[in-house]
This record gives C-alpha cells, structure tokens and sequence, in this order.
C-alpha cells in the first residue's frame, strides 16, 4: 500500500495555497485523498503539509508564536478530521503566544470522538512539554481531568520529558496515572509508555522504580508494573522480566494473576524453556 496519496499536481497545489495562506483548499485537497483507515489522508502527505506550514510561518520569526496560534486555531476549529490534526500539529508551536487558549484547544483535541485525532493531540502533548518546562505545572493538573482521553494524552507528556531527559520528572507524572482505572491509560501505560519506551531507554533507574511500585496496594499499579514486560523490550530481556515478576508470586487476585499470565504466555513464544523453568522454580501455574 502507497504511503502518499498526493500525486505531484495536487502537492503543487498545497505548495501554492500554503504560500497565500489559502488553508482551505489545502484542506479540500487532503479531503480528497482520505484513506478508509481513520477517514484521513495518509500520514505522510499530512507531514508533508505541516512541514510546508511550519516553514512558512517561520520565514517571519519575529510573529511566529502567533501565528503558530492563529493557523492552529483555524484548523482545529473546522470541522475534518484532517484540519484538526494538522491544528494540533501546529498549535503547540504558538505556546508562548497564549497559553491558556492553547492548552483549551488542545484539550479540545483530545477528547475527540475519532481516535486518530487522539493521536495527534496525544503527540502534541509530548512535544509541548519537551520544549517548554512550565508545562510540567498544567499536565499535573490535568491528571484529574474526568475525560479519560485527556488523561490518556497527558500520559504522553512523559515521552517528552524522557527526551528532555527529566526522569524524576516523568515518574512524577507517572505516579498518579499508575492508579487510574481507565482501561484505555491502563493498555498505553505500562505494555507502552513504561515499558517500550522509558524501561527500554533508562533500564536500570526503571527497574528500580519498578521494584519500588511493586509493593504498592493499589492493584493497577502492580498491573502496570507485571505489563511493562509484554512488548519487545520484555521479549529480548526476559530475565529482567523474571526479576519482577517473581515478586507477584504470593498474589492471589485474579486481576494481576491474569496478568502475569499474559506476559509469561507472551515470552514462552521465544523463551519456551526459560519461562518453563521460571514457573517452576517460582510456583506458577
């Protein structure tokens, strides 16, 4: 399957609308070239968009955070599903700009019905907080947010502090989320965001974290801390997986039984023995 759909025509034409700010033709050109997946054009062509925006606007640097604003406003406030990506994509860029507007509209964005969109709120997240600390203060905030969309997307804001680098940080931000009972934190949380992505990066302060949130009652913590191994960072070190593991041997509910289930099933697939010899030693069925 093509990963563009734009043929050289019609990007010609969105290099010609973008240079006179005609946003809505762009729009109806994407519109155009929508896929069955998510109803939106193909990533790469919205990419290829945002970047021609973001070059634009940045020719005049001196209006750039405001413009950043007013672009994504626009766009988010249509009503496609392509214009909200690329406003949300834009938007974060303006943060200096207004604040307090832009954390509105993105909050919009990510408690949209469609779940692609989601996405992109969920990216914009990570990246604001990355390139702006005093967002730390807002994303804390939101943690209590009753939509669990939005706590879904300030989940992300971790990534963007990992790439700053700021571990204490991001398990700061984490340590509320461990909690939450929303299946949909729950699946992006510790299989993803701690597990493929910060276990992977900063393994040995992880591990120790880990070990730490282990012995906490909350039983969606633990669940977190047993679902950090079922992804391919868990697949190549399975004995760093045992090492916690083991330490759910005593428990009895079902929720984390199941769990952990999941994740020796998931392992056996390349360490059939290992996981074998595992059980055994430890009393696992």
């Amino acid at each position: 399957m093509k990963d563009s759909l734009l043929d050289n025509k019609s990007k010609s034409e969105i290099l010609k609308a973008v240079k006179i700010k005609d946003y809505l033709t762009v729009i109806k050109i994407l519109e155009k070239h929508k896929t069955g997946h998510a109803c939106t054009a193909k990533m790469k062509d919205k990419r290829f968009v945002i970047k021609e925006i973001i070059s634009r606007i940045l020719q005049n640097p001196e209006t750039s955070a405001r413009e950043f604003y007013e672009t994504g406003k626009y766009f988010i406030n249509r009503h496609e599903d392509n214009s909200k990506e690329l406003g949300v994509s834009l938007i974060w860029r303006g943060y200096i700009f207004d604040r307090k507007n832009i954390v509105k509209l993105m909050l919009k964005i990510a408690d949209d019905k469609n779940w692609e969109v989601r996405e992109y709120a969920a990216g914009a997240f990570a990246e604001i907080i990355q390139h702006h600390e005093d967002f730390f203060k807002t994303a804390m905030k939101l943690l209590k947010h009753k939509s669990e969309n939005v706590r879904r997307a300030v989940l992300f804001s971790a990534l963007g502090l990992v790439k700053r680098n700021d571990l204490e940080k991001a398990f700061l931000l984490l340590d509320p989320l461990l909690k939450d009972n929303s299946a949909y934190v729950k699946k992006n949380l510790g299989p993803f965001i701690l597990g493929s992505y910060i276990l992977r990066k900063f393994t040995a302060e992880t591990m120790s974290k880990l070990k730490q949130w282990s012995k906490a009652d909350n039983v969606n913590v633990k669940w977190n801390v047993i679902m950090s191994f079922k992804n391919a960072f868990g697949m190549n070190n399975p004995y760093l997986a045992f090492q916690i593991l083991k330490r759910f041997k005593m428990e009895n509910d079902p929720r984390l039984k199941r769990a952990i289930k999941s994740v020796l099933n998931f392992l056996s697939k390349k360490h059939k023995r290992d996981v074998s010899r595992f059980k055994f030693e430890n009393g696992f069925d």
